[in-house]
């Protein structure tokens, strides 16, 4: 039998690495503005910086220093500044640049924006997003609550006193994973003068016990501003959105569209008219597919407008605009919207995802929309890009490149922007991912993909990993994956499957999955181990299963069901699903549409999809993995299963890492977890 390796890459190179993203053209087409990532392990943060490159004769050079995080980089619409977001002085604030030269200055508002700055038509204004406590006049925690309940919120919120650490809960949204604690906060819209000055007021354009978003965006003429809500008392309960602007002269809000199963990221065509956004109508509930979407404005003031008013133009397309959760461990996380409106207002740029792919279409705003795709790339995901002056940039990478700064150049081949890995991929040597069809449950169509190691011994078995991913409703693709080189490199077969519920193969599939975890998704799953196992000789009695979230519930339910595995990693599952419908910050939406049921009448359909109903036919040594502030699928549920499979005797180990949400995000963590599932894997299959 082949050894399992010991060089190759290794858990330490994933602090190497940098990650450009996040691109913005410059007014005039002629520079990008764009984030470089980096992760320090001593300080156990990820840094970043702002880099500019001229498009004409890309050379990029920092535009900041230091160890501060500076994100969601804005152009002025003079092209002369950079409204950008950093932590250099300790909170999150508005910066402002100016591209001449100069040191960066600080708009000095007593709230945190969560959200990009956007620029006022006339560069005077910005406009965010910040998470405060607004109520409405007659606004009380609960009927019969002690009167000084609203004066305490309001300090709690503005960042006072909260030493007695009382938490009053009314609502079902009071926290919510990678945010935390909510309480009676909620997302707000604010503008506040461009001007740096040593007192700025920030004035908010919203207000009342309910959350706005989209994010915001300003009209061409700075008249409106488009945003979304949901302002119902129920909110918490309903899976759905609503578009509405806030008139700027008068001050006052009006509802233009009502009854979306889901709406964000409006933005306005060139001459005002219309309203471009992305969202669904929630036929599917949450497995519905995200398309773009564009609306008339209503000349004047009326009803709100019915879903059926607005026009879906990517119905055909049957594909996810934006990424569609082809996910990567490497990747400056994008904050601009995934589609932006081409000159003239006539079409589209927007984000796609089909299949392993992901890449920049174009589609008519009016007639018979047939979207078709304008990069040159295929088998990579483009995950955010920026139309400005008839230049194009993308952000981009394949399975064997992180993503990197790339711009388009019409027909011909892209032209890269920033370098910023390659001399440490030639060093280190990565594995390019194969993809293969194969056919699942009840004869389904579906996609694999493999990460075969750099050079196997002729013909001999090879240990092999089937990774999982999550959602359920994710997708792998053509992505690159530290995890999944790392392991490649160390001699493992890495076997990856697209089953039924992914979300980049059309409506259909994605919700085939809804109301049966644990059925034909488990078969699509296994079936892709059999088909990798025709293409690469893979040895049976050395297979290893892991994933995260639903991978993890997915990894924990099939070593319930069969024994064919030497080893499991479980991340982050759902094992209990009656105890998830309320611990999750999603059980009582997600939970209760994807598992199928209420504790109180369909208590049988979530125990009997439950991986802890089946934990003592469990013999595959499993390591658990889990965030210790997870909301989402919170610790408990590899608690549970940990401490089953303690009582019954099984190898089983558990790491939980403190103040860690559903994703890992310090560094030193990532880089632990990488090593122990390594290990895990060397030990229990080498």
């Amino acid at each position: 039998m082949s050894e399992v390796a010991t060089g190759g890459i290794i858990p330490e190179d994933y602090f190497r690495f940098k990650c450009p993203g996040d691109p913005r053209i410059s007014p005039d087409g002629e520079r990008v503005v764009y984030v470089v990532e980096r992760r320090d392990r001593n300080r156990n943060a990820i840094h970043a910086n702002l880099w500019i490159a001229d498009l004409r004769d890309p050379d990029p050079s920092p535009l900041t220093r230091g160890c501060q995080r500076d994100s969601s980089p804005r152009w002025s619409p003079d092209g002369g500044k950079l409204a950008f977001l950093s932590d250099r002085d300790g909170e999150t604030r508005i910066w402002i640049l100016d591209i001449g030269g100069g040191e960066a200055q600080k708009i000095c508002t007593d709230v945190t924006p969560v959200s990009p700055p956007e620029w006022s038509p006339d560069g005077e204004r910005l406009l965010f997003l910040a998470r405060t406590f607004i109520p409405g006049e007659d606004w009380i925690t609960y009927p019969g609550a002690p009167e000084d309940d609203v004066e305490r919120e309001k300090e709690r919120a503005a960042g006072g006193d909260d030493s007695d650490g009382v938490r009053v809960i009314t609502r079902t949204g009071y926290r919510f994973d990678g945010k935390g604690y909510l309480g009676n906060l909620r997302d707000h819209a604010y503008v506040v003068s461009a001007r740096p000055s040593p007192e700025v007021e920030a004035t908010p354009i919203t207000s009342g016990d309910f959350d706005h978003g989209g994010p915001p965006s300003w009209s061409p003429d700075g008249e409106m501003i488009a945003f979304t809500a949901l302002r119902r008392e129920d909110a918490d309960m309903v899976v759905g959105m609503d578009l509405w602007v806030h008139l700027v002269s008068r001050g006052t809000d009006r509802q233009i569209l009502h009854g979306m199963g889901s709406v964000g990221s409006p933005r306005w065509s060139p001459d005002g008219d219309m309203l471009a956004f992305t969202g669904h109508d929630g036929r599917y509930g949450m497995a519905t597919t995200t398309g773009l979407w564009v609306v008339d404005m209503p000349e004047e003031p009326g009803e709100p407008l019915e879903p059926g008013d607005a026009r879906h133009l990517t119905e055909e397309l049957d594909r996810p605009v934006g990424v569609g959760g082809i996910a990567s461990d490497l990747r400056c996380a994008p904050t601009g919207p995934p589609m932006v409106w081409e000159p003239g207002g006539e079409s589209l740029l927007f984000l796609a995802a089909d299949g392993g792919c992901a890449g920049v279409y174009r589609v008519n705003a009016f007639s018979d929309p047939v979207p078709r795709r304008v990069d040159t790339g295929r088998e990579r995901v483009v995950s955010s890009f920026d139309l400005a002056g008839g230049s194009v940039v993308i952000q981009a990478g394949d399975s064997t490149r992180p993503e990197e700064i790339w711009a388009l150049d019409g027909e011909g081949p892209d032209r890269p922007v920033s370098r910023m890995n390659d001399r440490l991929l030639e060093e280190l040597g990565t594995v390019a991912m194969e993809s293969f069809d194969y056919s699942g449950e009840d004869g389904w169509s579906l996609e694999g993909f493999i990460l075969a190691p750099p050079s196997p011994g002729e013909g001999e078995p090879i240990p092999a990993l089937l990774q999982i991913h999550g959602g359920p409703h994710g997708a792998y693709g053509h992505t690159f994956s530290f995890m999944s080189q790392m392991l490649a490199s160390q001699g493992f077969a890495v076997i990856m499957t697209n089953p039924r519920g992914s979300q980049t193969y059309g409506s259909d599939f994605a919700r085939a999955v809804v109301g049966d975890w644990g059925g034909a998704d488990m078969g699509d799953i296994l079936a892709g181990v059999d088909a990798a196992a025709r293409l690469i000789p893979i040895d049976r009695d050395r297979l290893g299963i892991g994933g995260w979230s639903y991978g993890g519930y997915m990894t924990s339910w099939i070593i319930g069901q069969r024994t064919d595995f030497a080893a499991a990693v479980v991340g982050a599952p759902v094992t209990d699903r009656l105890g998830f419908y309320g611990t999750s910050d999603v059980g009582l939406t997600f939970g209760e549409h994807q598992c199928g049921g209420t504790p109180w009448d369909g208590s049988d359909a979530l125990l009997s999809r439950s991986p802890l109903s089946f934990v003592h036919r469990v013999e595959t040594p499993a390591l658990l993995i889990h965030g210790g502030n997870d909301l989402r699928c919170p610790v408990a549920q590899s608690e549970e299963y940990f401490a089953a499979l303690k009582r019954l005797g099984r190898e089983a180990a558990l790491v939980v890492y403190p103040g860690e949400s559903h994703g890992i995000k310090a560094p030193r963590y990532v880089e632990d977890r990488y090593r122990r599932t390594l290990e895990w894997y060397r030990h229990h299959l080498a």
